[in-house]
């Protein structure tokens, strides 16, 4: 990160005790108080104009899978703002790490200013780009009081991936879009990156196996058990032989942003911003290319290993795969699509209320899982060295 990139992001995010209005709980009262957090669109309207001193026209709760967003329109903003804003409050356990907080909006910063299309941070009335708020609620007679970071971000314009299905030229078009972001990354570091504990980190995949309680079926519980143990043997025990770097690990279908060209030889769709660094972290690129083949996989017209080819052909366009990463890849990918079954089946025991928004962003995850697992790695390498049409 250049010395100018840093200076700016050191301005502007301030260490939570230097915020106004905010302080913290300790680790045990966190995890003690309840993180169902129940926030009204008026709640949203009234906390945007104590912060940032908007007037709000409009608020509209958007899904999200584990913080708490609302896209905001307020009036007296100049054009480029016309869009609104999102007001992202984040849950309590994760808005416990400031350091990982200010690393995913100092990569958010450093992105922009390498010309990529990713949401710009508001500063609030004293500002900063970030607080602290507390959050005090009453249930079954007994007062809770939870403590979570907020910020409020640019509204892009554009069309969720999820929402679309991306032609061949286009999915070869995301597959150099990640590449590029992987190159510029390259110029880019931070402490909070560092996240051993983080749950959705895939070096942590067997930690899932404490929550294979919440699959319904031994079968199932079986092959994950098989792919965790292929993962740690195959992929866990070669991570020094990796590239590595910073990674975005969460480039998948519900925070792609796309807009609809004029049909070319670049795609029906092309990507035109990137939403949502909480997963940021420091890791091996490999890992961030398996995260989005399965997103993708997820919506695939025809054979999803098929289809997965063509990101591939774009990402390698721009980077090649060293022969460690081909060698770990499949592993990657079934380990990934494992991942979000499993901590999906987890969330929805625990918070019911995130089942339409899981069931929307991660669709046929059982069956892609199964398919991947089912099918034998050399058989899936095959199709990516041949990088086959669609099927």
């Amino acid at each position: 990160m250049d010395s100018e990139s840093t200076l700016e992001v050191r301005k502007l995010i301030q260490p939570y005790s230097e915020v106004q209005n905010s302080q913290r709980l300790s680790n045990d009262a966190q995890q003690n108080s309840r993180e169902t957090l129940r926030l009204s669109n008026t709640q949203a309207a009234e906390l945007v104009e104590r912060l940032y001193r908007f007037k709000v026209e409009s608020v509209k709760r958007l899904g999200s899978y584990g913080d708490y967003n609302f896209h905001v329109k307020v009036s007296g903003v100049g054009q480029a703002d016309h869009h609104g804003f999102v007001l992202k409050v984040m849950n309590a356990d994760d808005s416990q790490d400031d350091e990982q907080i200010a690393a995913q909006t100092a990569m958010m910063m450093f992105l922009e200013s390498r010309g990529f299309q990713v949401q710009r941070l508001q500063q609030d009335r004293w500002g900063n780009v970030m607080s602290l708020q507390t959050f005090r609620r009453e249930e079954t007679g007994r007062q809770f009081s939870t403590h979570h970071n907020v910020r409020l971000m640019t509204y892009l314009p554009g069309i969720l991936a999820r929402d679309v299905t991306f032609d061949s030229p286009s999915f070869l078009a995301a597959g150099v879009y990640m590449a590029r972001i992987h190159q510029a990354l390259k110029d880019f570091n931070h402490p909070g990156l560092h996240r051993p504990s983080f749950k959705w980190n895939l070096r942590n995949l067997p930690a899932i196996r404490k929550y294979l309680h919440t699959l319904d079926s031994e079968e199932d519980q079986k092959m994950v058990k098989t792919v965790l143990d292929g993962f740690i043997d195959k992929v866990l025990s070669r991570l020094d032989a990796l590239p590595q770097g910073p990674t975005h690990a969460d480039f998948n279908i519900s925070n792609i942003l796309a807009r609809e060209e004029v049909r070319n030889s670049e795609g029906e769709y092309q990507i035109c911003g990137l939403l949502d660094f909480g997963d940021a972290v420091w890791n091996p690129l490999v890992f961030d290319v398996a995260i989005t083949l399965v997103s993708f996989m997820l919506t695939a017209p025809g054979c999803p290993i098929a289809y997965s080819t063509h990101f591939l052909t774009g990402y390698e366009t721009i980077r090649a795969l060293t022969e460690a990463e081909r060698a770990v890849l499949y592993h990657c990918v079934v380990g990934r699509a494992c991942q979000l079954y499993v901590l999906n089946a987890h969330t929805v025991s625990v918070d019911p209320e995130r089942e339409d928004f899981i069931t929307r962003s991660c669709p046929n995850v059982h069956r892609t899982l199964k398919l991947l697992a089912e099918t034998p790695k050399h058989e899936v390498d095959r199709r990516w060295l041949e990088r086959e049409k669609f099927s």
